[in-house]
């Protein structure tokens, strides 16, 4: 997995009032050690109300990327399926966060990490299943319930731990203290690994099989729709099909180059070298 490089750590907290303030105690009391070991760090806190304030603070960080101010985002808020949850009672649905973290990803060139202390935070890697852009370089959440407390008593730790030595799986550790791999509250997710996961569905369900001859058909369906291929027959649009979809490896490429933005940041070719032949062999290894 390729590394990523941050400057900044953000602290967004957006609870209702009355509730425990896990996101300011972690930015005023927990961060001190943290701060120490990276003594060129900023962290800064902000406490959006609205919705729309929200994206205010999330344009705001967008802006800092493009002038060379890479983001590490600690959301505190209220998670659920759909979406992440405002001080006022909004929702801010998974899909709209999505869009947002891919243009501040693309920002920062591919070097966002985010960290949602939320219920159910993982669900964003669910609509992010989409080949289209990285939303982030990497996301840590939890798919279940969790407590204020046990956010309070950990975060510290995991920040402490990860600005030490900046090992993310030691500081994932911390996170899931005590429990067994397969009861993690918490979960890493890599955008390598978000592509492959993505592109073994569209592998499954397009490239094989069923899928495949569905695809075909419906490809021929829309080529004939141009009254130069209907004029050639359906034999013509079908073998035309069929070679196109001879060139897999060509697809991936540019599926690879445009999710990982190879095009705007070259360097980034380097970053994420996988393969269909490697994604494939591990769906069925």
């Amino acid at each position: 997995m390729s590394g990523n490089t941050f400057n900044k750590l953000w602290i967004i907290e957006s609870l209702p009032s009355g509730e425990l303030r896990t996101g300011k105690n972690l930015f005023d009391n927990q961060l001190d050690k943290a701060r120490q070991e990276q003594e060129d760090l900023v962290v800064e806190f902000a406490e959006p109300i609205t919705k729309a304030e929200l994206f205010a603070v999330l344009e705001k960080i967008r802006n800092e990327a493009l002038n060379g101010i890479y983001p590490m985002i600690h959301f505190e808020c209220h998670g659920c399926e759909d979406g992440l949850g405002t001080a006022s009672g909004e929702l801010v649905e998974w899909d709209q966060i999505r869009e947002i973290l891919i243009k501040i990803n693309l920002s920062s060139k591919l070097n966002l990490m985010i960290v949602i202390a939320a219920c159910n935070g993982a669900h964003i890697i669910k609509v992010s299943t989409k080949l289209d852009a990285a939303p982030f370089w990497a996301i840590i959440g939890p798919e279940a319930e969790v407590s204020a407390g046990h956010i309070q008593d950990n975060f510290g730790r995991f920040y402490e731990s990860f600005f030490s030595d900046l090992d993310g799986d030691k500081a994932i550790s911390i996170l899931n203290e005590g429990a067994a791999y397969s009861d993690r509250t918490y979960h890493f997710l890599s955008a390598a690994g978000l592509f492959s996961r993505a592109y073994r569905a569209y592998y499954k369900n397009h490239c094989v099989g069923k899928g495949k001859k569905e695809r075909i058909e419906h490809l021929i369906t829309e080529a004939l729709k141009n009254p130069d291929v209907k004029m050639r027959g359906v034999a013509w649009a079908r073998q035309q099909v069929k070679q196109g979809l001879a060139c897999e490896d060509q697809h991936f490429d540019m599926l690879r180059k445009r999710f990982f933005f190879i095009n705007q940041f070259p360097e980034n070719d380097e970053r994420f070298p996988l393969t269909s032949e490697q994604i494939i062999d591990i769906k069925n290894s």
